[in-house]
């Protein structure tokens, strides 16, 4: 979408959402603001394997970001307490949904190159969950293309522009009744907000149906935009963020819980984001003309093929 609009002019219209989250951050900041104030925050080992051996890669907003020596899992450290993280996304503004709204045409794109991915590997069942739905604009999309659509949202301010066609939860998978199974469960932009992904995994197989897929869009930490920006990419965000995949780390969480990796596609390429960067400008609100590739170089074909795009598609299904 930025190739098509601009970087600046893209941005420029999610300038809001990121003011908001900047203002909902505050309120958890010592008086330094450099850090969150230890009643939130606790320390963890690596939450993809448990070790206690890492090292500091660099601070965003009150958050210290750190890489695993045993796996190269990147995850924040220390991290917001399980309560005070339901708290969080119980009470958070509804501006994401407004945001979706506004780029409907993107998400249009990028949930349908999703839902074909999906297709390929199965034919289209009979239900769905979608969990941290937002305002259902996936939902309206899934039930389209012939999916009974069920969703999970704790924003209660998002919860309320989600469509009564849909049956909406707001409470955790597992709390759902035991009747209750899924021939589909898509996590668009969830899995990097789940402190405990082995666990997360373990308790989506319950609720799974025989041939049942799991659909993961999450960010991708080895993208050409995340390690050339490191912490002035968006990706990091110092408190939301709190685990952050690769192909590599991905891979270990899903074998490590008894699933197997369909499928891996790179989207979102970001090179108007890096060429910004690279020409000494502001990456999200600079004024590069942008080109379709980086110097010259790398094109959005040769990126995805490199597995270099800014999020991953994954599809897993059951070993």
């Amino acid at each position: 979408m930025s190739l098509k609009l601009g970087s600046k002019k893209l941005h420029q219209g999610r300038k809001f959402m990121y003011d908001a989250i900047e203002k909902h951050h505050a309120k958890f900041y010592r008086k330094n603001k450099k850090s969150y104030k230890d009643k939130f925050v606790e320390k963890r080992n690596c939450p993809l394997c448990n070790s206690n051996k890492y090292f500091n890669l660099f601070k965003k907003r009150g958050g210290v970001y750190v890489k695993c020596i045993s796996c190269n899992m990147i995850f924040l450290n220390p991290v917001f307490k399980d309560k005070e993280l339901i708290k969080y996304y119980t009470n958070l503004h509804d501006f994401q949904a407004i945001s979706i709204k506004k780029e409907s045409s993107f998400y249009k794109l990028i949930y349908s190159k999703g839902l074909e991915s999906i297709n390929r590997f199965r034919n289209k069942g009979s239900n769905l969950i979608d969990i941290g739905c937002s305002s259902g604009f996936f939902l309206d999309l899934a039930s389209k293309y012939g999916w009974k659509t069920y969703g999970i949202e704790l924003n209660q301010k998002e919860k309320k522009l989600i469509d009564k066609k849909h049956i909406i939860f707001s409470q955790d998978i597992d709390l759902l009744s035991n009747n209750l199974k899924f021939d589909l469960i898509t996590l668009w932009d969830v899995i990097e907000h789940i402190k405990d992904g082995n666990k997360f995994l373990k308790k989506l197989k319950k609720k799974m149906n025989k041939k049942g897929l799991i659909f993961i869009q999450t960010p991708n930490v080895y993208s050409l935009a995340a390690r050339i920006l490191h912490e002035k990419c968006n990706l990091f965000d110092g408190l939301e963020h709190v685990n952050l995949y690769n192909t590599q780390t991905i891979k270990i969480l899903a074998e490590k819980n008894g699933f197997e990796i369909l499928n891996n596609e790179s989207v979102i390429s970001e090179i108007p984001i890096v060429s910004n960067y690279l020409n000494y400008t502001n990456p999200y609100f600079g004024e590069t003309d942008h080109a379709n590739k980086i110097l010259g170089l790398i094109n959005e074909k040769k990126l995805h093929q490199n597995n270099l795009g800014y999020k991953m598609q994954v599809i897993l299904k059951v070993k």
